[in-house]
């Protein structure tokens, strides 16, 4: 089965190849082709939305013609399509379609996830390697919903993928780490050395981005005194260490495993920029939570009890936490142990929440109309939170 998903793939691969030479294939067509026979698919079959790292192994040069033939977007499509016939006959298997399928990042925000174990909860878990991945499967329909960056979530409902917010995934939980030597040895921070470094981010729609330039704007500088750099949050760690960049502010468990790893330093935790701010919240298409309102109020119930169980047993949700997040079970249990860095508690979202967001979004020039004239009703639904009763 795994030659014959091979033998179609390189294929396909020869078939492009050959047209592409005589002219009859542009990638507007090539788009036009893989997102109509995309959709094709996902309607007769349920296919998961996957990750293609493994993909680009096995095939790079079939990747890198792609990408010179495409742009992002397109590329990220075209890859799915074909890593779905790839992975069909092993998904077919793997899943329960019945399900809700909800994404998700590697990364202690999203440690929620673990409800999946301690709870049995009733959803199948999507694991991702970056935002845009993750996004892009949101706006496929590919999933149900998905832990998710505010800014990012509020970009794509400004876009027309009618997604609702219904609870934070947690508080605090980043911080900014800064290369080896930057950090003076009395332990003084001086803001202005960071000027001119390369500091990495997720990605512009984040939480770290606005938290970035609110530590900047309160001392006195702005973004454009330092180099930024988009890049997911599993390749910081990579970069941090060959001295691609200078510093990066991400979600944990990244920023702690630079300081175990002993190429970092934390220059501030985002607790110590905006206290018990949020990230990342649970959000769902609307279609979905009208037509399964009540599987949805049972993961929420779900998700709050297991809240509960991680700050009651932080050593058992390190250890279940290597299933998820494939993260070492000591360093979760580390981060967990430390006040504040991260706290599971106050997972319903309030105005208040909401409004400091669109307001430094607004500030940080990466909002729009539609984000700036959204109300706390239109982007947060409160009636399943209020509904578990917490």
């Amino acid at each position: 089965m795994l030659c014959s998903s091979i033998k179609v793939i390189c294929l396909i691969y020869r078939i492009f190849i050959i047209l592409d030479s005589k002219g009859y294939l542009s990638h507007t067509r090539i788009f036009s082709f893989v997102k109509y026979q995309k959709q094709k698919i996902c309607k007769k079959i349920k296919i998961t939305y996957c990750n293609f790292n493994f993909f680009q192994i096995l095939f790079p040069k079939f990747i890198n013609y792609l990408r010179i033939k495409m742009n992002r977007r397109h590329f990220i499509l075209t890859s799915s399509l074909l890593l779905s016939s790839f992975t069909l006959p092993f998904s077919l298997y793997g899943n329960d379609f019945k399900s809700l399928k909800i994404g998700y990042l590697p990364i202690t925000d999203h440690l929620l996830i673990i409800a999946k174990e301690v709870m049995k909860s009733p959803f199948t878990p999507v694991k991702f390697a970056s935002w845009v991945e993750l996004s892009e499967a949101l706006r496929a329909d590919s999933i149900d919903g998905a832990f998710i960056l505010t800014p990012l979530s509020l970009k794509l409902y400004s876009q027309g993928v009618n997604l609702k917010a219904l609870i934070a995934a947690h508080r605090n939980g980043s911080a900014l780490i800064v290369k080896k030597g930057l950090i003076l040895s009395s332990g003084k921070r001086d803001i202005h050395v960071l000027k001119g470094l390369k500091i990495a981010i997720p990605s512009r729609f984040s939480t770290h981005y606005l938290l970035l330039t609110n530590l900047l704007k309160d001392n006195g500088l702005s973004v454009k005194d330092i180099q930024l750099i988009d890049m997911s949050p599993p390749e910081m760690l990579s970069a941090l260490a060959y001295g691609n960049i200078d510093g990066f502010i991400v979600a944990e468990p990244f920023a702690i495993s630079a300081e175990n790893r002993e190429i970092g330093d934390v220059w501030i935790l985002s607790k110590d920029i905006i206290d018990s701010h949020i990230c990342c919240v649970l959000s769902f298409r609307q279609s979905v939570l009208e037509q399964r309102r009540q599987e949805i109020v049972q993961i929420i119930r779900d998700f709050a009890r297991c809240a509960l169980w991680i700050k009651n047993n932080p050593q058992q949700s390190a250890y279940l936490s290597i299933k998820f997040l494939g993260q070492k079970a000591p360093i979760i249990e580390n981060l967990l142990a430390q006040d504040k860095r991260v706290i599971y508690e106050s997972l319903a979202l309030t105005p208040k929440d909401i409004s400091r967001v669109l307001q430094d979004m607004q500030e940080s020039h990466i909002s729009n109309e539609k984000i700036a004239h959204l109300t706390f009703k239109d982007f947060v639904d409160s009636s399943f939170i209020e509904e578990v009763s917490l």
